[in-house]
């Protein structure tokens, strides 16, 4: 088993399906949960998206896992 974090999305009140997209390092996965936030687009940050909140949370999974990063 390893340690990984999971992205975990919220679409208005509702969490979105994201049980696959574990991270092997807790600032690549801040990297998206922070940019889903703000919604960045290759421009200057636009302003925060109220209804939508992403974060990162600790999970032990199995070696096999795949990976984002």
């Amino acid at each position: 088993m390893l340690m990984a974090f999971l992205l975990v999305v919220i679409v208005d009140g509702d969490r979105e399906p994201t049980a696959n997209m574990y991270f092997r390092n807790i600032n690549r996965c801040n990297y998206f949960s922070d940019r889903i936030e703000r919604g960045h687009y290759k421009r200057r940050y636009r302003h925060g998206q109220a209804l939508i909140t992403a974060y990162c949370t600790p999970r032990m999974v199995a070696e096999e896992t795949r990976f984002w990063d």
